[in-house]
């Protein structure tokens, strides 16, 4: 069953991902690093103000004045917001990031009464480190007043938000129209302002917004200049028509306002409910871009295989008056979504988040309610405006909200590849950390720049090898890097490190992680122990050169491509039901044995051992299963089942032809019914 979710006890929702990590992640991490020349330098990525962010991180709560909560999911350059009420429904809110040191989310709630609103207290931590000042001094200054109009023609509360667009820097702060009006002292210069005006119907609690968008707006600091907002301007409707029934939840208006020196303020407005723009020109001074950035619609209620719709319309550098829009089913991608859920996950509820993002900067998703163990399929079209899709699954979403302890699993950017149709299993276990196997732009994981290396593992990941999933919560976690048998870093927390200085010399890194998931509510998966070995080489294999349209972090400023490191990732695909259950006298286990890669660059070395143990009385003693080859670094492993009820552990172990390794062992890896 698939709910949409309001501020009632439905979702729907409009969330923001940040351009950069945005908010410290539980249990962030410090390191230790050892004295020697191999670990001149060495620093974990896990939270905010890193000057670069993580691959992943654990999903995060944070509470904001009003009582809403902001859910932090990953972290880096794709990191995503949604803002929810205290029992976990969504609540449509604003993302505004002026310029680099400013990102604010405002909700529904403070949208509709200005009155309450606190700059300092909706912002987020800063999404990069300042480039210049934040404010310019001694700059010519100028007032401007803001009148909002409302549909009755009477002052209305709103919010503008006015962005200077010889220099974004120069101004910065939502201001909000308090009983219509609001007078504000800024730098002289060229301005656009985008007002928005907000009512929930009382009796449906959907919400109409209208935008009402000026461009070219000049303060010169002869006078007062004065703005009128008037709300009965925003006469176009945004709507789009779907192929097949279904009903509008969701969606995000774009607008882009980028200044003379080449900098853009990002305003992503929500369209849940009916929502209203007004024609534009093209901007006189700088550049402009409006997009509906996203259109949501899920099948009607009580729809026996419920589906949804997740798409976006092309850019413009104006905003037309006809804002109807047709969605073409021969363009449409289909994911058919299976998701399976942990025993000890009993609310049988779980959050699907789908949305667009873009590679290096800002994007938006949607959240919605499903019921775990089900399905869903998603009707997805091209990406426009640069965006590509993102999507996540926390597999248990209670009615009472969505906190901590949790698991979040992600797909990185996964690539449009036409009308085509394909199936994805979310959650199927066991989940371990792995290297990984990626498409679309996701970051590296482990890669090196000269002498800086990077070296981490995604904490968690189901049958999917593109997965990026953490616990968010009381994991009790260690990560420890060793160089030619010197430990060099040592932390709590994320699997990721990054380490300078490093010799020129071949050696080999080891990356030992320990996780322990006790405090989850899992019967699953509970502990997991990685072992990896990984050959380092100053010239490496031309094949292993990462994508230079992907984020490498240890690149930094250089202008070579990295080189992804021969880290060996295991791919377990366990014959179980849709709750991690082994039926029958045999358990049967599909075991792909590879390296991390990136659109398929990386290492292909050829895996020359392999091993599979399964233990019955936890860890103490292992008994060996019958491996057999199914091709290149494919097996196939079968066990005798034990005592019905049990949940054996599984310990692995392969080497590759580099003279790399990995051990991993999973403590309760499945159950056997």
């Amino acid at each position: 069953m698939l709910a949409r979710i309001r501020r009632v006890s439905t979702l729907s929702a409009a969330i923001a991902l940040a351009a950069v990590a945005v908010m410290a992640v539980d249990g962030a991490a410090t390191a230790t690093t050892a004295t020697t020349a191999a670990a001149s330098a060495a620093r974990p990525l896990a939270a905010a103000g890193a000057t670069a962010g993580a691959t992943a991180a654990a999903p995060h709560i944070s509470t904001l004045p009003n009582g809403d909560r902001v859910l932090i999911t990953g972290s880096g350059q794709t990191s995503s917001v949604a803002v929810m009420a205290p029992d976990g429904s969504n609540v449509p809110a604003v993302r505004y990031t002026p310029n680099a040191q400013h990102s604010y989310v405002i909700p529904e709630s403070v949208l509709a009464a200005p009155a309450q609103f606190v700059a300092s207290q909706y912002e987020l931590p800063a999404p990069s480190a300042p480039s210049k000042p934040a404010v310019i001094p001694y700059f010519p200054m100028g007032i401007v007043q803001i009148n909002g109009t409302g549909m009755d023609g009477r002052a209305a509360e709103g919010f503008t938000f006015l962005t200077n667009v010889d220099d974004s820097n120069r101004w910065s702060n939502p201001i909000p129209l308090t009983n219509g009006v609001a007078r504000v002292a800024v730098p002289t210069g060229h301005y656009s302002a985008t007002t928005l005006f907000t009512e929930t119907d009382p009796t449906t609690n959907i919400p109409t917004t209208r935008q009402l968008v000026q461009l070219d707006i000049t303060v010169a600091g002869a006078g007062p200049v004065t703005v009128t907002a008037d709300e009965r301007a925003a006469t176009s409707q945004v709507t789009a028509t779907t192929p097949r029934p279904a009903v509008h939840d969701s969606g995000i208006l774009l607008d882009n306002r980028t200044d003379l020196n080449g900098q853009t303020s990002i305003l992503m407005t929500p369209a849940d409910g009916p929502t209203y723009t007004n024609a534009t020109k093209p901007a006189q001074v700088g550049g402009f871009t409006y997009q509906v950035l996203g259109w949501g619609a899920s099948s009607p209620a009580g729809t026996a295989d419920p589906y949804l719709y997740d798409v976006m319309f092309p850019a413009s550098d104006h905003i037309a008056a006809n804002q109807s829009y047709r969605i073409d089913a021969s363009t449409l991608g289909t994911i058919h979504n299976s998701f399976d859920i942990d025993p000890g996950f009993t609310s049988h509820k779980g959050a699907y988040l789908t949305g667009s993002v873009f590679p290096r900067g800002t994007g938006f998703a949607r959240v919605y309610s499903v019921t775990v163990p089900g399905t869903l399929t998603t009707y997805y079209g091209p990406p426009a405006g640069g965006a590509e899709y993102v999507r996540d699954v926390i597999p248990d979403a209670p009615a009472a909200g969505i906190e901590p302890p949790m698991i979040d699993l992600q797909t990185f950017n996964p690539a449009y590849t036409g009308p085509t149709e394909s199936w994805r299993t979310w959650g199927h276990g066991p989940l371990t950390p792995q290297a990984g196997r990626y498409g679309g732009d996701a970051p590296c994981r482990s890669c090196a720049d000269g002498g800086v290396v990077d070296l981490g593992l995604d904490a968690l990941q189901d049958s999917n090898p593109d997965t990026v999933g953490g616990p968010g919560g009381p994991a009790n976690s260690h990560f420890t890097v060793y160089r030619d048998g010197v430990q060099i870093a040592s932390q709590d927390g994320y699997p990721w490190v990054e380490v300078t200085g490093q010799s020129q010399q071949p050696g080999t890194y080891r990356l030992v992680f320990d996780q322990d998931l006790s405090q989850f509510p899992l019967a699953q998966s509970t502990a997991t122990h990685t072992d990896i070995t990984v050959p380092y080489t100053p010239t490496p294999d031309p094949a292993w050169t990462f994508p230079v349209a992907n984020i490498c972090y240890a690149q930094a400023g250089g202008t070579t491509p990295c080189s992804i490191l021969p880290v060996l990732n295991l791919n377990y695909q366990l014959a179980t039901d849709d709750t991690g259950t082994s039926h029958g006298p045999v358990a049967v286990l599909a075991l792909t044995v590879g390296h991390q890669s990136y659109n398929g660059a990386g290492s292909n070395a050829a895996i020359t051992a392999e091993s599979v143990s399964v233990s019955y009385d936890k860890g103490v003693t292992w008994t060996p299963a019958s491996v057999i080859p199914a091709g290149q670094g494919r097996f196939v492993a079968l066990w005798k089942n034990g005592a019905k009820g049990s949940t054996p552990w599984l310990k692995v172990t392969a080497t590759d032809a580099l003279g790399g390794s990995i051990t991993q062992t999973v403590a309760n890896a499945y159950t056997i019914g």
